[in-house]
């Protein structure tokens, strides 16, 4: 079917798109909340896919839009514009739920309404927690389960205190990572031309939208036939909730192997399979292959009998070993990411202490002088609050490190990878526990740790990596690009405040008791306690570290035979994340489009490669959407548990 070409007028990063971008940001934020509080359903930013923004992009793009070109011209959004809120709702997911704000706040209460003489919190911890990083008042914990009684409201003013705290470190911390990921734009996008496969659909979407009434993508009828396919297949699932002689066709098994000491799950999602297509070979090869290998590692030692001294912690690998390997190959990933990228930094560096005229920053969204000293300083205010919530000061420059070090490794991951439904074997809690010892950290530092729970636990999601693919992205456009900075400031703020009203509102209308819950606020505080009554000495420090040692070195080794050996066919990406946890979910289907990608590029080469990526787009597509018309019908309804998968759970 030909299509009429049409000219948008071109316009760069506009005052009404910023407006735009900031009213989504906060219903984002305040939709995703209550689908995952009330009706129990999928959530919508808990993955680094961000899934809720690609939908709400998807009505601009195909529906709102091609109308605004149809009937008043003047008024259709312009590619830029779509970019920079696009931009701004992918930073706004990682706030409200599995990135910060609502295990935020069970964690904020959790000690003071679960406290009992059986696990005597009273005496274990609680003393450790400062009076200005939780509200202390029995009624403030006691409404936010219980509900408010009659004639009662929201105790604002017991929050604010705390509230003030808390965002105020939350956008010190968003702000390193911006100013991260400005530093690191031009190596990885420009110098080493990463392939940012995640990005890909927003693209497509995008491209021709100045020229045509309809983008190509969707005048396409493969992108149609497989998003109509994939639609229908998912729906299916949400039919069985309401009508259950309709087939359950969601596609999920389990194999036990090694004496049934061991698990593999095969599951099937459109959007993982889809997303692979646009995933170099060799990366995608290396999460399947390395899923399946650290498995194997696992059952081995399990049947052996061999065990690290300790607990395995959740949210980390399927053994101690396999965990602490991973934090080692990710630690020798930022390094070698940060050696590879040395003269850039240099000249980062060059620019912000002498202004070198010679050293163009103005595709930055912020000068390299601002970046620069925006990250040394709030880097700064990091450390300062860590230490005065608890940690001592060695405790909170190795938990610091810890942390960015993962969310730094896992936007390198996604950069490169693409894998949009990944985590990480280690998170910083326990790797900070294991690096010192519970005698170095002391009681206050391990309770501090355990409320880092909040933003740096599933590590599913998060504003660093959402800000490179927003950098990413801006690529696209011709528009200035410093207005992108405040425009993400501003997706903060607004993600903020409507995620803490509406979680905040529903807590105490309905009773956190009553709603879903989370496991990572219990996680956290099974974590204080098991700290506290079990000490990590010096052995146990040791064992750790040596298996830190063996996964770096083994990624070394890997990173050697990616470079100097050309026929090796899998990359070291996803030894770092091969066993996290979110990987036993989506490795089936990276190995399916890796499959489904092999043979058509051994068929039809490029050629058919490009004429093929209508199909794969529609499979990622059909699934959100599909997800996305099933919360508005469970939300018509009133059904509650009607769990249509998006991505992973």
């Amino acid at each position: 079917m030909e299509q009429a070409l049409f000219v948008t007028p071109r316009r760069g990063f506009t005052p009404r798109s910023l407006i735009i971008g900031a009213v989504l940001s906060f219903l984002l934020n305040v939709g995703c909340p209550y689908c995952v509080l009330i009706l129990k359903n999928a959530g919508l930013t808990s993955d680094y896919i961000t899934a809720g923004a690609v939908m709400l992009f998807f009505v601009l793009v195909v529906m709102l839009n091609p109308i605004l070109k149809l009937i008043c011209p003047r008024y259709a959004l312009s590619a830029a514009e779509l970019v920079l809120i696009y931009v701004m709702m992918i930073v706004a997911s990682a706030i409200p739920t599995w990135g910060l704000v609502t295990n935020m706040f069970h964690i904020l209460t959790r000690p003071f309404y679960y406290a009992s003489p059986e696990n005597n919190w009273e005496n274990l911890f609680i003393p450790q927690i400062p009076t200005w990083l939780a509200p202390r008042a029995p009624y403030v914990s006691r409404w936010f389960y219980e509900g408010l009684p009659a004639g009662e409201s929201i105790p604002w003013g017991a929050w604010a205190i705390p509230l003030s705290w808390w965002i105020a470190q939350m956008i010190a911390i968003y702000l390193v990572m911006i100013s991260a990921m400005v530093i690191m734009r031009k190596q990885w996008v420009e110098n080493e031309r990463l392939s940012f496969p995640i990005v890909q659909p927003a693209l497509e979407m995008l491209r021709g939208n100045d020229e045509n009434i309809v983008n190509p993508l969707f005048r396409n009828r493969l992108t149609w036939y497989s998003f109509a396919f994939a639609f229908a297949i998912v729906s299916i699932n949400g039919l069985n909730h309401y009508f259950p002689s309709v087939p359950d066709l969601t596609f999920r098994r389990y194999f036990y192997l090694f004496r049934r000491t061991t698990r593999i799950m095969i599951f099937w999602n459109f959007a993982i399979v889809g997303l692979t297509y646009f995933i170099n070979l060799d990366v995608a090869a290396s999460f399947w292959v390395f899923h399946l290998l650290s498995r194997i590692e696992t059952g081995i030692l399990n049947v052996t009998g061999y065990r690290l001294e300790g607990h395995r912690d959740p949210l980390t690998g399927s053994s101690a070993a396999t965990s602490h390997q991973g934090m080692g190959a990710m630690i020798v990933l930022v390094v070698f990411a940060l050696w590879s990228a040395r003269g850039h930094i240099r000249n980062v560096l060059r620019k912000a202490v002498k202004g070198d005229p010679a050293i163009d920053d103005s595709q930055e969204i912020l000068s390299y002088r601002a970046a620069v000293l925006t990250f040394i300083l709030a880097s700064i205010y990091c450390l300062g609050w860590f230490i005065a919530s608890g940690m001592p000061l060695l405790g909170a420059v190795v938990f610091y490190l810890g942390s960015f070090g993962i969310f730094f490794a896992l936007t390198r991951i996604v950069a490169q990878g693409g894998v949009g439904f990944t985590a990480a074997q280690m998170i910083p809690q326990p790797f900070t526990v294991y690096a010192i010892g519970t005698e170095a950290l002391t009681p206050s530092g391990i309770t501090s740790l355990g409320f880092t729970y909040s933003y740096a636990a599933e590590m599913r999601t998060s504003v660093m990596t959402s800000a490179m693919n927003g950098l990413k992205l801006s690529d696209s456009t011709e528009a200035r690009r410093r207005p992108l900075f405040w425009a993400m400031i501003v997706a903060i703020i607004a993600g903020l405040a409507g995620a803490i009203w509406i979680t905040l509102l529903l807590n105490y209308t309905y009773g956190g008791a009553n709603m879903r819950q989370f496991g990572v606020p219990t996680i956290a505080f099974r974590f204080v306690v098991d700290k506290l009554k079990y000490p990590v000495g010096k052995q146990m420090i040791l064992e750790r570290w040596l298996h830190t040692g063996i996964g770096a070195a083994v990624m070394l080794g890997l990173i050697f035979l990616r470079n100097r050996v050309m026929w090796w066919p899998v990359h070291y990406v996803g030894y770092c994340i091969g066993d996290a946890w979110v990987m036993g979910w989506a490795w089936f289907g990276v190995f399916v489009g890796w499959l489904l990608k092999l043979s058509i590029l051994g068929f039809g080469g490029q050629g058919l490669y490009q004429r093929m990526k209508p199909l794969f787009l529609g499979m990622i597509l059909g699934q959100l959407m599909c997800g996305a018309f099933w919360i508005c019908i469970d939300l018509i309804t009133g059904t509650v548990g009607n769990f249509v998968y998006i991505g992973v759970p």
